[in-house]
């Protein structure tokens, strides 16, 4: 009898551990479960027909499979008010801008706070805006990659408090290479 006893306190101190630890895993904020997961996940490939280049993102991401058409693709996160959204997209340069030009012009449009140029790309970070030019909490991550007349876009918006947990999708844009 006393053996059983024993035994079924141990049992019951185990899962209240369990329980206990589980539930702090559940108070966690967003954030830090997406940042979590983010590190956790396996990442998925999408090849564009059109065009040829791949993007990676996160296999918790849904596909917006409407807009996979034409070189354009969207995957996106969303729980809680929270949305992550990354793009990839092709545009023609059809004024002939070079590099510096596009860089310029795209870092004014999208008010970029910083600004970072290599041989046959760029990358533009800052704030998305209002209609009316406020700042919002949401911010912007995106490459440009020049191939003769045309520019391929990846770009990720995402609230200002998971800046932290989508490090590792900013990574996989800065370091994407179109082919």
């Amino acid at each position: 009898m006393k053996r059983f006893l024993f035994l079924s306190m141990l049992v019951f101190i185990i899962i209240m551990i369990w329980v206990s630890v589980h539930e702090k895993e559940d108070d966690m904020p967003l954030p830090q479960k997406l940042e979590r997961a983010m590190r956790l996940t396996r990442m998925m490939e999408y090849k564009d027909c059109d065009y040829g280049y791949s993007v990676r993102y996160p296999s918790f991401f849904e596909p917006d499979d409407s807009l996979m058409d034409g070189g354009c693709c969207r995957f996106s996160f969303w729980q809680d008010s929270t949305e992550i959204v990354q793009t990839a997209f092709v545009e023609h340069n059809s004024d002939s801008l070079t590099l510096e030009q596009s860089m310029a012009k795209y870092a004014s449009e999208l008010h970029a706070t910083q600004q970072q140029k290599g041989d046959d790309f760029f990358i533009l970070s800052g704030h998305i805006l209002t209609d009316d030019g406020q700042i919002t909490s949401r911010r912007y991550h995106a490459k440009f990659v020049m191939h003769r007349k045309v520019w391929f876009v990846q770009t990720l918006a995402y609230p200002e408090d998971c800046e932290q947990a989508v490090q590792r999708l900013i990574r996989e844009i800065d370091n994407w290479k179109v082919w």
